[in-house]
């Protein structure tokens, strides 16, 4: 049996904010990455530029999962009012094959709840390709967390004696990155499974 539409965009939406919260953990790293690297002085210049890039990566992704949030509350939102519409059009239906003497009346109600049905079918088809798209567009923030990282580590290694601590920050970002991307990967399986 098919999983219902407004079950799985509440559960897409559970993903994503766990991804968020992964996100706003980046956040940290990159402000211990900053401290570090203003104590650090000039043994870790090119580190310091690499923070920047940290913090911007996690305010995008911490944007863009609250973003994605809204998108799957509303698709929730629009899931169960279809199916509320076409379980009252299948009724509208019933009724209308019985020949029942109140069919005249129902029309107008029967033509308003079809028409109803296929606004709301709609607008979420549109919203999952909106909510593909953006599952697409976080993949790229993961790609890129994961140049950071490397780039950390590159400029870790000649960092002499701060050199541990920076490699524990650059195995942070690439930890976060993928535990992210894990949580991106569970929702577009969920959103594939509709």
């Amino acid at each position: 049996m098919r999983t219902p539409i407004f079950v799985t965009a509440a559960s897409i939406a559970a993903e994503l904010h766990q991804a968020m919260l992964e996100a706003k953990g980046l956040a940290l790293t990159a402000k211990n990455a900053r401290a570090l690297a203003v104590r650090a002085g000039s043994k870790t210049v090119g580190f310091k530029a690499i923070t920047h890039f940290i913090d911007e990566l996690a305010s995008d992704i911490i944007r863009q999962s609250q973003y994605i949030n809204g998108v799957s509350e509303k698709l929730s939102q629009q899931a169960v009012s279809l199916w509320r519409t076409s379980t009252a059009s299948e009724k509208f239906y019933w009724i209308s094959q019985q020949g029942s003497e109140h069919q005249e009346s129902l029309s107008a109600a029967m033509k308003v709840c079809f028409e109803q049905r296929e606004t709301l079918s709609g607008a979420l088809q549109r919203g999952l390709r909106e909510l593909e798209q953006q599952l697409e567009e976080g993949d790229k923030h993961i790609r890129t967390a994961n140049l950071i990282a490397t780039s950390s580590k590159v400029e870790a290694s000649s960092a002499e004696e701060f050199r541990s601590q920076l490699e524990v920050i650059a195995n942070n970002i690439t930890d976060t990155a993928d535990k992210i991307r894990a949580h991106l990967s569970k929702a577009r399986s969920l959103l594939s499974q509709r």
